[in-house]
């Protein structure tokens, strides 16, 4: 009896193990996150702001910047300044960034309904300068769009 329990682990083991080794099939589709540029939230504004020109939001190979994404969040915290949001019931600010074909930010603007909040974020952007590994779609780099939203609320 001892064997065979043994020998049913080892077993069940090795099926666990193949299980975790096998490499999933990668989803096309990201739920929640914007397929064209027009679904971007404050695309209206972004029309105004920015040049959206061949422009991607969906690509094969995503920007890295060197480090990671976080690395490039908290470069941004780190660089912003700090406001006095004592007076203010909300704090939300979006940040959009283009990343060009050569892998440097070019392109950039906050979104705020205070504007003290739009010229901190967009400062933090700018002292930001590092150079990204571009975006590519078919093997050739791309433009390439992304958000950051910021937001702090009182409870």
């Amino acid at each position: 009896m001892k064997k065979f329990f043994t020998l049913f682990m080892f077993s069940f083991l090795g099926l666990s193990l193949q299980a975790q080794t096998q490499q999933k099939p990668q989803e096309e589709v990201k739920p929640g996150l914007p397929q064209t540029v027009e679904e971007l939230p404050d695309y209206a504004a972004l029309q105004k702001r920015l040049n959206l020109k061949d422009v991607v939001t969906v690509a094969d190979q995503e920007p890295e910047f060197p480090g990671g994404r976080k690395a490039y969040l908290y470069k941004i915290s780190e660089s912003m300044p700090i406001l006095d949001i004592k007076s203010t019931k909300d704090f939300n600010v979006t940040i959009y960034v283009i990343i060009e074909k050569d892998g440097y930010i070019r392109n950039y603007t906050a979104i705020s309904n205070n504007k003290k909040y739009v010229e901190a974020a967009e400062s933090a952007v700018k002292k930001v300068f590092t150079r990204w590994k571009p975006a590519k779609v078919n093997g050739q780099p791309v433009r390439y769009i992304f958000y950051i939203p910021i937001g702090l609320k009182k409870w």
